[in-house]
């Protein structure tokens, strides 16, 4: 997979590198699961290596049969505990 840092992933690269599909990508947005990235000039979303590892996060707890409706508050409580501990 060819990509420019600067760029960040396009959709199918990021999915490809979290091994989904684009469509469980936009599932994961309409779920609130992961955040839309911005787009860039021209009007391409990139994905940085924020996004990539919060899709991973929410496919590895998906595949562990963690049910989507638990899974945002279960990272964002994990992020919480992790600020807290860098405290």
């Amino acid at each position: 997979m060819r990509l420019m840092v600067q760029d960040g992933f396009t959709i199918d690269q990021a999915a490809a590198f979290a091994g989904i599909t684009e469509t469980m990508v936009r599932d994961y947005h309409q779920h609130g699961l992961v955040e839309e990235p911005a787009s860039d000039s021209s009007g391409t979303r990139r994905y940085r290596s924020p996004e990539l590892l919060r899709l991973v996060q929410v496919r590895v707890l998906a595949g562990a049969g963690v049910p989507l409706a638990e899974i945002r508050d279960l990272l964002d409580y994990l992020c919480h505990i992790e600020r807290v501990l860098e405290e």
